[in-house]
């Protein structure tokens, strides 16, 4: 390998990556790097270390090493600062990640370099999508589809970005067209379901989902769609097929109505009166070590309403782990640190009730405001130290939400500000572990529980068979920080005062 040259180690490494033989790959890469300092004396030189760092970012992030490959990916860009290629790799990395800002950065350097390219262009467009930066978004697929107008993928994204404004016309006719361009393009036609539905037109909704089931007819994503319409009008059996669809699909991904969809068919059994069989599934699932906090609290609530023993094992009691605390056990002049906070939230993208959320009444950002600045990179730090005093509390708690405690994770937060009449309806966090709230503008209510948060046992609309259910309200104040089970439901109580009220809540996932 050593009496290669870098062009012929390059050569090889790439042979072996499209073979999937990652481990070969990354030694004649490595081979290349070794060898860069006597190959760099011309532009042909220079593109072969470039593409080789590149490459080699490629493999970690194929390993799942995002880390290392964005590291490697910087070391190509330093070799060769036009380089289109790496920069729209960077972009995906930071966007697995979850770093959507320098994801934009990447894609944006991208178009930079190569304007003319389609697939950048809609890469960029997704980006500036999830961020909430809508309307650039819409520019961006406009521009790929000036350059590609038959490309299928820049009309679809194009239509959720109008479906998310709330323009369900438009969102209609850009999937129309994604699929006259691309006929068997079920995940078009499973949006245009979304549409169609947010239209009122449940039927019209329920034959585009029936045609994603033609076009792929074990397509999780479409199984969950007809699920959750059969659901809302009331076929709660056939609803339940469905679901058991999505839930029998391995999925090492496990998007969120993948985590979701064993909960729903637990929730239609118990709506149809069907306990044994709720009961029969709760046990096999408890007994199968996948944890699942949807299960989780369907499970605490229905039990509970059922006087029945509650069989699954992540939490049982969650309301006996919620904790308060203040951020002046380590600031000293809080007001100043929540304004700072609220400054540097209010330069990231607010999105208006958004449409997969809770919200109403109310803005939200993206889930990176950890990365907004300063300020909240230090309160991250600061909620890092209450998680460490907050498992050593409940250490001896003998379940799986403290047995199972991850030893490495991520936190991931985003500001949301409520006006007049704001609230969040119930919901809990079943792709999280714990959940929590940072208060930084409370109202000052005549009705005390105005704008308070309610901690219960009872969300998607359960029917309740016993009022008396564990509940509990934390009326905030400013500063205030609060931690629960991600499994808990909780939901903010409607306020009348013509204000603002303003926080930072957030997920610990396991990695």
């Amino acid at each position: 390998m050593m009496n290669l040259t870098a062009a012929q180690a390059l050569q090889r490494g790439v042979a072996a990556h499209k073979e999937g033989n990652l481990h070969e790959a990354e030694q004649f890469y490595r081979t290349v790097l070794l060898s860069k300092s006597r190959y760099l004396d011309t532009p042909h030189d220079i593109d072969v270390i470039a593409e080789a760092h590149t490459n080699l970012g490629v493999t970690h992030q194929q390993r799942g090493d995002r880390e290392a490959a964005i590291d490697s990916f910087k070391q190509a860009v330093k070799i060769k600062p036009d380089y289109t290629e790496v920069y729209y790799v960077m972009g995906h990395a930071f966007r697995d990640k979850g770093d959507l800002k320098a994801s934009i950065d990447c894609y944006q350097q991208a178009v930079n370099s190569s304007p003319n390219n389609a697939d950048v262009l809609t890469n960029l467009g997704a980006a500036l999508q999830h961020n909430g930066e809508l309307d650039a978004a819409i520019e961006a697929y406009n521009q790929a589809l000036k350059i590609s107008p038959e490309c299928a993928e820049a009309y679809n994204n194009l239509g959720s970005t109008f479906l998310e404004k709330g323009d369900l016309d438009a969102a209609i006719d850009s999937y129309k067209a994604a699929i006259k361009i691309k006929p068997n393009y079920a995940n078009a036609y499973n949006n245009m379901g979304h549409a169609l539905h947010d239209k009122g037109d449940l039927a019209a909704s329920l034959d585009c989902y029936k045609s994603a089931l033609k076009i792929v007819p074990y397509s999780p994503q479409a199984h969950n769609n007809m699920g959750n319409a059969l659901r809302e009008v009331g076929e709660y059996q056939e609803a339940i097929q469905h679901f058991d669809c999505v839930a029998s699909e391995s999925d090492p991904s496990k998007p969120l109505f993948w985590l979701n969809s064993k909960a729903q068919s637990l929730e239609c059994l118990y709506i149809l009166g069907r306990y044994a069989e709720l009961n029969e599934r709760l046990c096999m699932l408890a007994k199968s070590g996948d944890l699942n906090l949807r299960v989780a609290g369907v499970s605490a609530f229905v039990n509970n309403q059922l006087k029945r023993e509650d069989p699954y094992p992540f939490c049982k009691n969650p309301l006996d782990f919620f904790q308060a605390g203040n951020l002046s056990e380590h600031i000293s002049d809080v007001s100043g640190f929540v304004e700072e906070l609220m400054l540097e939230a209010s330069d990231v993208t607010q999105l208006w009730e958004p449409r997969h959320g809770v919200t109403k009444f109310g803005f939200q950002t993206a889930p990176t405001i950890f990365k907004a600045g300063k300020s909240c990179e230090a309160l991250e730090k600061i909620l890092r130290k209450e998680l460490t005093s907050y498992h050593s509390k409940f250490s001896s708690e003998d379940c799986e939400y403290i047995n199972s405690w991850p030893t490495e994770f991520d936190l991931r937060g985003w500001f949301v500000r409520l006006i007049k009449n704001g609230h969040q309806q119930s919901h809990n966090h079943p792709s999280g572990w714990l959940s929590g709230v940072i208060y930084l503008k409370t109202v000052d209510a005549t009705d005390a529980d105005e704008g308070a948060i309610e901690l219960s046992l009872q969300g998607h609309d359960l029917p309740i068979l016993d009022e008396n259910y564990p509940r509990r309200i934390h009326r905030p104040k400013k500063g205030d920080i609060i931690f629960f089970p991600s499994s808990l439901y909780h939901k903010t109580i409607p306020f009348s005062e013509d204000t603002d009220r303003c926080v930072i809540a957030f997920d610990l996932y396991r990695h």
